[in-house]
């Protein structure tokens, strides 16, 4: 695993509001759209993409812990990825580091 700078960390979300954050992975060039959270006084990072409905999850809203996504409301744990209403379906979440004014996540 390796650490990719996500964003500066005076550009992350406050508390209960999230940001979409696109990156190219430095080995595998592969382009990543995630949405970056701040919930419950730590930042969290899933994928922007409901696979119910394929719509973003940061233009959804806030829910405690769950992003509701902006077409139907389909809610995703932002901690585990999982989906509120059939724990089988899961999106991919990843650990968020915060470290020299900036964010990280592992992947």
């Amino acid at each position: 695993m390796s650490e990719v700078r996500i964003l500066d960390l005076a550009d992350a979300p406050v508390e209960g509001e999230s940001r979409q954050v696109q990156f190219e992975h430095p080995v595998t060039d592969k382009i990543y759209t995630l949405g970056v959270y701040f919930a419950k006084g730590r930042y969290l990072a899933i994928i922007d993409l409901c696979k119910k409905c394929n719509s973003s999850l940061t233009q959804g809203k806030l829910n405690g812990m769950y992003a509701l996504c902006a077409r139907e409301d389909h809610a995703w744990n932002i901690k585990t990825g999982l989906f509120k209403f059939d724990r089988t379906q899961s999106i991919p979440t990843y650990r968020v580091i915060s470290k020299d004014e900036r964010l990280y996540i592992e992947i």
